[in-house]
C-alpha cells in the first residue's frame, strides 16, 4: 500500500494570483490531492485597484471593488488566517506573523503587495529652496501624507479626507507622482473634492516628466483631460512636507492633504529574510516567478522583481504574471514542468479620467471616450465578481 504524505502550500496574502488560485480550485473538477493549503493576510476583503479610482469618484462603493478573500478560501476548502507577514526563515521553512504564529511550509508563495516609496519626504534640509524656512519633514511622517499603499489605509484615509473638504471654503490636495496612477488618483480627487465644493483644488506634483514610456498621442490626451477637469499641473520634484506645506524644487504649496503615488518599495517584513531580494526589499525571482535562492518559494506582483529581464511593477503584469504563477504553483507541487511569464511588447492600459470618461493606450495607438470607460467597468466589474454569480 502506497502512503502519499500531505503537502502543505502556505500563500501569504491575498492578491491576483492567489484569488486566481483560489478560484481556479473552487471551479475544478478535480480539487488537488494530498495538499494542505492556508492562505494568510492583513485583511480578509481585497481591494481590485483597477477600480480605485473609480470608488474615489463615487462611481461604485466599496463592495463593488472587493473580492472577499475570507469567502473564496471557505469555497475551496482552504484555511484562512487573518495576519500580517512579520518574518520569513526559507531556510527552515517557516513564516512568522505579527501575532508572532509560526506556519510552516512545503511550498511558499508571497503575493503580498507592497509598500510606497516615501523616501523622497526624508530629503535633507539642503535640498530644499534656499528661501524655505520650515524645517524639513520629521521622521514620523504627518497624518496629512497619504500613502496609496497600502490599500486598507488609504480607504481608511480617503474617507476621512471626503470629510474633512465639507468644511472648509477651500480645500487644497496634491497628488505627488507621475505615472499613470498618480494621474488617475488626481483626476478622481478633482472631481469628487470639485462635487463637494467647486473652489476645492487638486494638484498633480509630477517631476520633470508625466507618462514617462507612454506615446505622445496619449500623453497629449491625458493632460488634456487634466486640463478639462482644471487640475493644477506642477513639473516640479517632490522633496518633503511639513507644517501644511508641501516643499518643492522651486517653492512650497500649500496644501490641507498629500496622497503620494511615488512608486513602490519592499514590504516591511522583506527586512527580516533570508529571501534573495534586490531594489530595495524586492523579492528577486526568475521568469517561472520562483525565487532565485530557494526554490520552493514563488513571489509575483509589486513584491517581486524579476531578475531575468527589466519589467515594471504594474497592474497589468501582477494580473497576467499571477495567472502564470498560480498555475506553477500546482504544478512544482506535482513535479510538472513550469511555464514562464512572457510579457507582451505590447499591453492594452486603460485610463479613467474622473468623470466616466476614459483613455486607452495600445503600443502607438490610443483612443478616449465614455465607451472607453464601460469597457473598463465591464473589464474590471468581471475580474471583481467572477466566481461568486
Amino acid at each position: 500500500m502506497n502512503c502519499v504524505s500531505t503537502k502543505k502550500l502556505l500563500l501569504a496574502g491575498a492578491g491576483h494570483a492567489h484569488i486566481d488560485l483560489l478560484r481556479s480550485i473552487i471551479n475544478s473538477s478535480e480539487p488537488p490531492k494530498h495538499l494542505q493549503i492556508t492562505l494568510v493576510t492583513e485583511q480578509p476583503q481585497t481591494i481590485y485597484s483597477g477600480m480605485l479610482p473609480g470608488w474615489m469618484a463615487g462611481h461604485y462603493n466599496l463592495a463593488d471593488i472587493s473580492i472577499d478573500a475570507q469567502a473564496l478560501c471557505e469555497q475551496a476548502g482552504v484555511t484562512f488566517i487573518q495576519q500580517s507577514l512579520a518574518k520569513v526563515d526559507a531556510a527552515s521553512g517557516i513564516v512568522t506573523t505579527a501575532d508572532d504564529k509560526q506556519l510552516d511550509y512545503d511550498v511558499l508563495s508571497l503575493n503580498t503587495g507592497a509598500n510606497t516609496d516615501l523616501r523622497w519626504l526624508n530629503k535633507a534640509q539642503d535640498q530644499l529652496p534656499a528661501n524655505t524656512e520650515t524645517a524639513v519633514v520629521p521622521t514620523q511622517f504627518p497624518t496629512q501624507v497619504v500613502a496609496v499603499r497600502p490599500i486598507s489605509l488609504f480607504i481608511e484615509r480617503w474617507q476621512q479626507i471626503i470629510e474633512e473638504a465639507k468644511q472648509p471654503a477651500c480645500y487644497q490636495l496634491a497628488v505627488v507622482g507621475a505615472g499613470a496612477a498618480a494621474t488617475e488618483l488626481v483626476l478622481a480627487a478633482q472631481y469628487a473634492l470639485r462635487r463637494i465644493n467647486p473652489n476645492h483644488q487638486a494638484y498633480l506634483v509630477c517631476g520633470d516628466e508625466l507618462l514617462s514610456g507612454f506615446n505622445q498621442r496619449f500623453k497629449k490626451q491625458v493632460i488634456k483631460q487634466l486640463h478639462r477637469h482644471k487640475v493644477q499641473i506642477v513639473y516640479e520634484r517632490a522633496l518633503g512636507y511639513s507644517e501644511g506645506q508641501l516643499h518643492t524644487s522651486r517653492q512650497p504649496l500649500a496644501i490641507d492633504a498629500l496622497i503620494a503615488a511615488t512608486g513602490v518599495t519592499g514590504s516591511t517584513w522583506t527586512k527580516h529574510t533570508d529571501l534573495s531580494t534586490v531594489d530595495h526589499g524586492f523579492i528577486a525571482v526568475n521568469k517561472v516567478q520562483q525565487s532565485i535562492s530557494h526554490p520552493n518559494v514563488f513571489a509575483v506582483g509589486d513584491v517581486a522583481t524579476r531578475v531575468d529581464q527589466k519589467m515594471a511593477h504594474s497592474g497589468v503584469h501582477a494580473v497576467r504574471g499571477g495567472a502564470v504563477e498560480a498555475d506553477n504553483l500546482l504544478a512544482y507541487l506535482a513535479d510538472q514542468p513550469l511555464h514562464s511569464y512572457d510579457p507582451r511588447l505590447r499591453t492594452l492600459y486603460l485610463l479613467s479620467c474622473g468623470d466616466k470618461y476614459a483613455i486607452a493606450s495600445w503600443g502607438d495607438y490610443s483612443l478616449q471616450g465614455r465607451w472607453v470607460w464601460q469597457l473598463k467597468k465591464r473589464i474590471d466589474k468581471s475580474f471583481v465578481k467572477v466566481g461568486f454569480n
